[in-house]
């Protein structure tokens, strides 16, 4: 029997779950943590949100390695780079989730500096995993999220605290809230990105896995209608299987 293709539905509900929790963390530190100029980072440090952040940031990771699962089963070769960057940015989301932040007003602690850039690898990785994923398979969406993942990310870069550009856009009034739009967008390119390969990429994998197996591929119809079955011949060219005849 051939299989078929692996479920989607794993890496969808890793950036939906993400989702959750971070609602759920803005909910209950609504009183502490501005969303306007406060990072996502500091919902981690409290009490009654830790476990939400750290439950969701772990829920991404899973849909990020999921991504990177359905490429290795649908694109293995083509899809290489972008499984690549899925998987860095899933440990990068680990090590997030691992190592805390550090309060404001600045990283004093090694487990601060390895969030920062675990961080800095997770916004920049799936932006280009997205890219290269959705102009390869032809969806202009997960392309188009991408490119908007690094617009934010450019825009959170200048506007966070210490940049020179930060005073001249105000970007201390707004850095929080730019960071929630960056986390959004690439939660939504995991989203697209879960949903995409099997769709065209799929048909042409599981081909291949049948003629590098032996297995019989269903030819073109012949002059007369008839579908003939192939099988790769030792010089990797396809032969049609004859007829058995009488004598």
């Amino acid at each position: 029997m051939n299989e078929g293709p692996p479920s989607r539905w794993p890496g969808v509900a890793g950036p939906l779950l993400a989702l959750a929790a971070m609602g759920y963390a803005h909910l209950v530190a609504a009183d502490t943590v501005d969303p306007l100029n406060g990072l996502i980072s500091d919902y981690a440090l409290r009490d009654d949100s830790a476990w939400a952040m750290v439950g969701g940031t772990i829920a991404l990771a899973m849909g990020c390695l999921w991504v990177a699962y359905l490429l290795a089963r649908v694109a293995p070769v083509r899809g290489a780079a972008s499984r690549a960057l899925f998987v860095a940015a899933a440990l990068g989301l680990l090590l997030t989730a691992a190592f805390p932040t550090d309060a404001a007003p600045g990283v004093v602690s090694i487990a601060g500096e390895i969030h920062r850039w675990s961080a800095a690898v997770v916004f920049t990785a799936l932006p280009c995993a997205g890219w290269m994923l959705g102009r390869r398979s032809g969806n202009g969406p997960l392309a188009a999220v991408s490119v908007l993942s690094v617009v934010f990310l450019a825009w959170f870069l200048a506007a966070h605290p210490g940049s020179l550009v930060s005073d001249l856009i105000d970007g201390a009034d707004h850095y929080g809230l730019v960071e929630r739009l960056l986390v959004l967008s690439e939660m939504t390119l995991i989203l697209l990105a879960a949903l995409w390969p099997g769709h065209r990429d799929g048909v042409a994998g599981h081909r291949s896995a049948m003629r590098e197996r032996g297995m019989t591929v269903p030819a073109q119809p012949g002059p007369d209608g008839a579908r003939r079955p192939h099988r790769p011949g030792p010089d990797g060219t396809r032969h049609p299987r004859q007829p058995i005849g009488l004598g």
